[in-house]
């Protein structure tokens, strides 16, 4: 056995003991520490990894809902191929701050040999459910003179902290709260059908004049060039998550022809 120079005995036999008690406790005071250090840094990481996915959602929700409004909205359309006697269907555009129903010519045939047409019946307006409130869709793909009833609704997205619709005005260059075109009001004003009483008295029947007579008789049913859509999602925590954007209709005077 060998010895270093200048060592006692009482320090080899300390050495030869090992850790005192005041080690242990300061070496297992470092070790909790760190513990609790790791467990907070997992436990921040998994709630920034739950929160990005929440947002995640709110975004993908909130972008299919704006592009299924906006898909629809531009496909916007009012007919003055009317029965004046016996109607069989109602077009229009009937748009509030939160609500707007119209008719479209984006409806979708998913089944084959369906007796349907691209023409349809679409509502936007705000709902409930467990969740909070909602936007409801509603669609009717047989128009009739009912608009207002009938047709499949679904829910287009939830936790709906704002809904907001606005239309432009392209005459007067502005914004408005609300649009109101219905050619059940232009048939009972004689304005509508091939033979409205306004452009009938002008040219005959069936000319291009006649034509242009009536569609001059037809610009107050028009539609707005664009519709503004705002957005607002909430999420559990009651953070807002704002999302806007505007459909531009394609066809903005009845169809005349």
């Amino acid at each position: 056995m060998t010895f270093r120079p200048g060592m006692s005995g009482r320090g080899r036999a300390a050495r030869a003991r090992g850790f005192t008690l005041l080690e242990v406790l300061v070496a297992v005071g470092l070790m909790g520490i760190l513990s609790l250090l790791m467990y907070e840094s997992i436990a921040l990481t998994f709630k920034t990894r739950e929160q990005i996915a929440r947002i995640e959602e709110l975004n993908h929700s909130a972008r299919v809902a704006l592009r299924k409004i906006v898909t629809d909205v531009s496909m916007a359309y009012l007919s003055n191929h009317v029965n004046r006697d016996e109607p069989a269907s109602e077009t229009l555009f009937m748009g509030t701050e939160d609500s707007l129903l119209f008719s479209s010519l984006g409806h979708e045939r998913r089944r084959r040999g369906a007796r349907e047409s691209d023409q349809a019946i679409v509502e936007y307006r705000i709902g409930r459910d467990d969740e909070g409130r909602t936007i409801e869709r509603r669609e009717k793909y047989i128009p009739d003179t009912d608009p207002e009833r009938g047709g499949t609704k679904e829910t287009l997205v939830s936790r709906v902290k704002e809904f907001r619709l606005q239309y432009w005005d392209g005459k007067q260059e502005e914004w408005k709260g609300d649009w109101q075109a219905e050619m059940k009001q232009a048939v009972k004003d004689g304005k509508a059908g091939e033979t409205g009483k306004y452009s009938q008295v002008l040219t005959p029947v069936g000319s291009a004049m006649y034509k242009a007579s009536q569609d001059k008789v037809l610009e107050e049913f028009t539609l707005p060039d664009r519709v503004y859509v705002r957005l607002v999602l909430e999420d559990s925590d009651g953070l807002e998550y704002a999302f806007e954007t505007q459909a531009r209709i394609h066809m903005r005077a009845p169809l005349n022809f």
